[in-house]
């Protein structure tokens, strides 16, 4: 690629030679409501190339609110799309999108090694299984890894991952993840969750300390189920 093109500033309508992975980060940027009114009226190209680079569940979504939208006003419309064009040139001046490509460079399919491939059967079967039966290392390792796809290509990759999940609670967190929903949003939902998990593991525990000392003390039965009913 030319000096020049590189340092051409990103456009709306450049964003249909962006490569996948770019797209995808340009998207984690813009609200769900802003994709479809600055899709209103856009190319099929462009229109194409946004909705193929998200999650089944959001591109469904964007295709039904392009139905149901009616018309909207031009003049929306166009400061939606400047404004998504400074969110693509902010992130080309940090290094994050690259420029418009010509359609040669965005064919060339990106090569996955030998290894590469490997690691991520080793992901798809670290995360079949439960997390209880994960260690500290285990989770930490399946995290850089993903870390690893995401980058290498493109966030929505992790989508296949999804299926082989076992953990609802890893599952729900990198379904919001390829989504694009904002990480402090993510982390605010798992949080709450995890302390309701916590809270019912703890009267789970509490329950089995109470009974045992009923069991050992001879209780009458009708006293013991008074007492662990009233742990909640």
């Amino acid at each position: 690629m030319s000096t020049k093109q590189a340092d051409k500033e990103i456009q709306f309508e450049d964003f249909s030679k962006l490569t996948d992975r770019e797209i995808q980060i340009l998207l984690r940027e813009v609200d769900a409501r802003d994709v479809i009114i600055a899709l209103k009226g856009a190319s099929k190209a462009l229109k194409d190339r946004i909705l193929s680079n998200m999650s089944t569940r959001l591109k469904k979504r964007i295709e039904e609110g392009l139905k149901s939208a009616g018309s909207i006003d031009p003049g929306k419309v166009d400061r939606v799309r400047q404004v998504w064009a400074k969110n693509a040139q902010k992130l080309q001046k940090a290094g994050q999108l690259s420029g418009p490509k010509t359609r040669r460079s965005l064919a060339r399919k990106l090569k996955l090694s030998k290894s590469y491939l490997a690691m991520k059967r080793s992901v798809r079967s670290t995360v079949k299984r439960p997390l209880s039966q994960l260690s500290f290392d285990e989770i930490n390792q399946l995290f850089v890894r993903l870390n690893e796809i995401a980058r290498k290509e493109g966030i929505l990759e992790l989508e296949k991952f999804e299926p082989h999940i076992s953990e609802e609670f890893i599952k729900l967190a990198v379904r919001l993840s390829v989504d694009g929903t904002e990480p402090e949003l993510i982390q605010s939902i798992h949080r709450n969750w995890m302390e309701s998990l916590l809270r019912e593991q703890k009267v789970k525990y509490l329950k089995i300390i109470e009974g045992i000392g009923s069991v050992q003390g001879g209780d009458n039965p009708r006293i013991t189920e008074s007492k662990l009913e009233r742990i909640f």
